[in-house]
């Protein structure tokens, strides 16, 4: 007898049916919650949706400092450095309503200063505030 023909004798079997799960009504309790619905907030896919694109675009213009928020609107002015002044006491006269620390820092990055040294005869742009 050869492999196939043994193949063709082996009894015929269904496939086996995979067992099934059923709800059964009961337990404690469901006599006093048959009036009342379930408590289930059904939000539609379109609001989901819209409130997670919002978010997303909340923090990606956060990450990014598109709101805007402290920019400068654009150059005052600028000034030329004279011989013995220091960038601290040019925040001062020149944007007297902040406080000189945050004056200095602004002007230095208003024009790209790696530190607070300043020499005369040199331009400084003086940022709005």
């Amino acid at each position: 007898m050869s492999t196939a023909t043994a193949w063709d004798t082996l009894p015929l079997q269904a496939p086996a049916r995979r067992p099934r799960l059923v709800v059964i009504d009961g337990g404690a309790g469901r006599a006093a919650d048959a009036g009342r619905r379930p408590a289930v907030l059904a939000v539609p896919r379109w609001v989901r949706l819209a409130l997670t694109l919002s978010v997303v675009a909340v923090l990606v213009s956060m990450l990014l400092g598109v709101g805007g928020a402290g920019a400068a609107t654009g150059p005052l002015g600028s000034v030329e450095v004279r011989s013995g002044q220091t960038l601290s006491q040019i925040a001062r006269t020149e944007m007297p309503g902040v406080p000189t620390a945050e004056a200095v820092v602004r002007i230095q990055l208003a024009n790209n200063l790696p530190s607070t040294h300043v020499t005369a005869g040199q331009v400084l742009v003086i940022p709005a505030y």
